[in-house]
């Protein structure tokens, strides 16, 4: 016997607050230390892909 499963209804924010925060975050540009440990992790995931 399978069990239903009910689908999963989106989220709705109400509150346009929490809305604009988010967004802000969204368009917020990474600071320079984000950056150099964003790159880092990248060198660090291409040499792990090549050996």
């Amino acid at each position: 016997m399978a069990a239903k499963i009910k689908p999963v209804q989106p989220t709705e924010i109400k509150d346009k607050k929490i809305v604009r925060k988010v967004i802000k975050q969204i368009h917020q540009k990474p600071n320079e230390t984000a950056l150099k440990r964003h790159k880092q992790e990248e060198e660090d995931f291409l040499r792990l892909l090549n050996k």
